[in-house]
Formats: C-alpha cells, structure tokens, sequence
C-alpha cells in the first residue's frame, strides 16, 4: 500500500530476527528479505540462517523461505546457487507437504527450462493497494454502511436507485373513446336517456406489466 516510503526500517528489522517467534511474524520478515533482496547485503546470510531449521519451521515459513530464495536466486544468480538448489531439494525430497513440494516443483521446472519466465513469474510487479471508500461521499457512506448486506453496498449506491427507474412505473391510460364506452355495453340492454351524453373521461392508473418491465431494463445500475 505504500510502496517504497519505509524501506529505512529494513535495516532495524534484520537486526532483531533472534526476538521473532511467531511463524506469522518469521514469514512476514522472510518475504521481507526476499522482496528486497538487492538493497540488503548480506540477505543470503540471512535467509540460509532461517535454512538451517527448515525442517522445523512452520509450513508457512517454509513456504515464504522457498519463494524468498527463489527470488534471491533471480536478482542475483551468481553467488546463490547452491543456496537455490538446497532449498529446492529440502522442498521436493524432504517434505510431506504438498503444497510445499508443488511450489517446489514448479520453481525448479521453470528455472531448469525459462530462467526468464520464472523472473516474470516470481518477480511480476504488485499492484497498488488502493481503496474505493476514500472516494464516496461521507453522507453517501453512511448510508451504505446501513445497509452492508444488500446490494447497496455491492454497487456503491443508494438503495432508491434499485427502485426508481428512468421513467415513473405509473402511467394514466388514454381517455376512451364513444364507440369504445357503447360497444362495450351487453347486447339486448336498451340506453338509457342518461347514457347517451358520455360522462366526463377519467384517467385510470394501472401500470401494464409491458411498462414494468421496460422500465426495469431503462435502470441504470451502472
């Protein structure tokens, strides 16, 4: 998330690798070697001194050990050879974990037969954690936050905007004509002198399924 701005720690945390114990922590520092490996000196001092208890450490370590040394190897082919092919054959002969001899495996295939897809592999540029909320609108997120398990905060809107389409779902029927009003009374049934002056046409509200759906396919939930 914030690329190259506290490298200067690098330094202060190779020096106290004795005081960490726990495998999240081990990990966390060994892919810290890794990733830097060309600004630090003497990483592959420090890599082999986690080597040397690879059978012990956990699997996660192991897995973060392989991919360091992997990398190490990458940056600098020349004087890490034979820690490469150490790690490799601890991953692939020596361990039960099939995760761990898999990522062996595939390491040691694509450095044997493409040295350069494996750079493009193992070194392939990261990117940028970044986050979408420091672009909403204080109102807008709280009301999000209300309603965290619908679809609003999915698509980051309002829920009125599932709801309300382009156009109004109700819509007033055209005024029936006087054909339309004496052809649909029961034959045999005499008018009246009443019903032949035609009352005055009222607007009827029903929304007609055609209408429903058309505005349902007018949202806009982009």
């Amino acid at each position: 998330k914030y690329p190259n701005k506290y490298e200067s720690i690098i330094a202060t945390l190779c020096e106290n690798l004795d005081t960490l114990d726990e495998p999240e922590a081990r990990a966390s520092m060994i892919w810290i070697i890794g990733e830097y490996a060309e600004r630090i000196d003497n990483a592959d001092e420090l890599l082999e001194s986690f080597l040397e208890g690879f059978q012990d450490e956990n699997a996660q370590v192991q897995l973060q050990l392989l991919t360091a040394i992997v990398k190490l190897f990458l940056k600098r082919p020349t004087d890490t050879q034979e820690l490469v092919q150490q790690v490799l054959s601890l991953a692939t002969q020596d361990s039960d974990n099939p995760d761990l001899r898999d990522r062996g495996y595939i390491y040691w295939r694509l450095l044997s037969t493409d040295p350069a897809a494996a750079k493009e592999v193992v070194l392939a540029e990261k990117p940028l954690i970044s986050e979408e909320t420091d672009l909403l609108e204080p109102t807008l997120l709280d009301e999000l936050i209300c309603h965290i398990s619908s679809l609003a905060s999915v698509y980051h809107k309002p829920p009125n905007a599932f709801v309300e389409g382009k156009n109004s779902l109700r819509r007033s029927l055209p005024p029936r004509s006087q054909s339309d009003s004496l052809g649909s009374e029961p034959a045999g049934v005499m008018e009246s002198p009443q019903s032949s002056t035609p009352a005055a046409p009222q607007a009827t509200v029903i929304p007609g399924a055609d209408s429903l759906i058309g505005d349902l396919l007018d949202m806009d939930l982009g």
